[in-house]
This record gives structure tokens, C-alpha cells and sequence, in this order.
């Protein structure tokens, strides 16, 4: 296989500055390319950044998964480099693959998650495009991990709830599904938006707003998505028991599995 190496000049080197997709591949093939391309490219042109068009994206990373084997279903990251205009170095796009960490075990006792002790700062830039600057997330999960969860979850510096390190979060209250809006500080999950709009078509009531945290632990249900997880229920909230069995939980991760898969490809 064909290794490109990544020079040392590249922005994507000296600073973080690049962008990031994680895709998921299976038997069937890859889970909603689309999506993930349409969120790179947004990001691409706020950062100023060159991309492939979707078709060269997609013939760059069926070139690469064509040259290797590997057990299904697995992650695939997709790394867009910051390059270097002032030396010239163009944008460049990188590939990794990695196993899925979840198991039938996490979907059937869910997910533990942590209110986290700093806040996310709703106004940066770093939340409106999926960028390789990772190292607050890092961080944050870490303290997560350290307190015995699988999750932390962010507050913004209103005090409303924002996203996970790793994932969207929504909640589900007398039977009306919420998450909360774009504008507290989350980024556009793929996954967020095919929960949003698979409520939408099954006639499900859903609230994108404001939210204080003590609204999630007084929630029915919640649960998390993301790429890899797809719809991953959340068991305890800090200290508090979660129900994770719910008929409209059951019927939104029905729906979506149904829905990803006719995607697939």
C-alpha cells in the first residue's frame, strides 16, 4: 500500500489545522457518504481550505479500503491537512482505519455519562466544523473516563447543555423529543440530523432549544449519537438511574437503522 507522508510544514502538523470525518464501513459499504462530505466541505471553505469534489473524494477512499482487508464493520477516518499556502504545500487528504469500540453490551445497559467540569464556549469556531484541533475533547473524555462514564457532557457558558465530547445527546419528556440547537455550542452531527429528520417523517414532536441541565435529569430517556455508535441510550446521568427502554427510543433506533442502511453505499 501506498503511504503519503505528511510534511512537516503542513499546517495540519504544526498547529492542528485541518479537518476530520469518521466514517463507518460495513459489509454493505460506507454510511452515508453524503453527509460526511457535505460537512467537510462546509468546513472547507471556513477554513479556506481546497477539497476533492465528492466523486474524487469517494474514488480516494474507495482506492484506499480497496487496498486492504480488514473486519466488518470498522472505522475509517478521513483527515483533511491544512497545507501551507505561503510554501505552497496543498491540502492533502489522509486515511486510517481503526475497530468500532462498542458492543452489544453498551446498547442494551447504556451508556453512563458525566456533566464535565468545564464549560464549551459556544462562540468558537471549533464548533461548527469537525476539526482536527481534538485536544479539548480529548481532555474533556478523559475526565469522563476518570469518573467511571463513557460520556461527558458540556455545559456552555449560559449554563445550557451543548453535545458531548464525542457525540450529539437528546432527550426524550412526555413523549417529545429535544435536543438542543446549533447556536448553544454543538456541532451538526450527521447522525443528529437523521435522528431530526426521522422524527419529523414518524410524526414525532421535536424541540431544538435551551436547555439547563437539570432538564436532562428530569428526561424519561435520553440517549446519544454519533457516526460509530448510531443511537447509543444513556443509563445514568452522574449519580441518576436512566430508563433506556422506551417504545419511542425502540422506534427511533428501528427507524434509523432501516434508514442508514438505504443509504449505504
Amino acid at each position: 500500500m501506498t503511504k503519503i507522508a505528511l510534511d512537516g510544514n503542513d499546517r495540519l502538523f504544526l498547529f492542528g489545522y485541518g479537518l476530520f470525518e469518521t466514517l463507518k464501513v460495513t459489509s454493505l459499504g460506507i454510511e452515508l457518504l453524503d453527509s460526511h462530505w457535505q460537512r467537510m466541505n462546509q468546513g472547507s471553505q471556513l477554513l479556506s481550505l481546497s477539497i476533492p469534489t465528492y466523486q474524487e473524494w469517494i474514488e480516494q477512499i474507495n482506492n484506499f479500503i480497496s487496498q486492504r482487508t480488514y473486519e466488518y464493520p470498522y472505522a475509517l477516518r478521513v483527515t483533511l491537512s491544512g497545507g501551507s499556502p505561503t510554501l505552497g504545500i496543498q491540502p492533502q487528504l489522509y486515511f486510517n482505519t481503526r475497530e468500532i469500540p462498542y458492543t452489544l453490551d453498551d446498547y442494551e445497559q447504556g451508556f453512563r455519562v458525566v456533566f464535565l467540569s468545564t464549560a464549551r464556549s459556544e462562540n468558537s469556531i471549533l464548533t461548527k466544523i469537525k476539526s482536527t484541533n481534538y485536544l479539548e475533547n480529548i481532555l474533556a473524555r478523559e475526565e469522563a473516563l476518570k469518573s467511571h462514564a463513557q460520556e461527558g457532557l458540556w455545559t456552555n457558558t449560559q449554563g445550557y447543555i451543548t453535545e458531548g465530547t464525542i457525540s450529539n445527546v437528546f432527550f426524550i419528556k412526555n413523549n417529545v423529543l429535544y435536543t438542543p440547537s446549533l447556536e448553544c455550542g454543538c456541532l451538526a452531527g450527521t447522525r443528529r440530523n437523521v435522528v431530526l429528520q426521522l422524527a419529523s417523517d414518524l410524526g414525532i414532536s421535536v424541540q431544538e432549544g435551551k436547555y439547563q441541565s437539570s432538564l436532562f435529569k428530569e428526561a424519561d430517556h435520553v440517549f446519544l449519537t454519533n457516526a460509530l455508535m448510531g443511537i447509543m441510550p444513556v443509563s445514568h446521568i452522574d449519580s441518576q438511574l436512566k430508563n433506556i427502554q422506551s417504545t419511542m427510543l425502540k422506534t427511533l433506533i428501528d427507524g434509523y437503522n432501516k434508514h442508514v442502511k438505504r443509504l449505504t453505499g
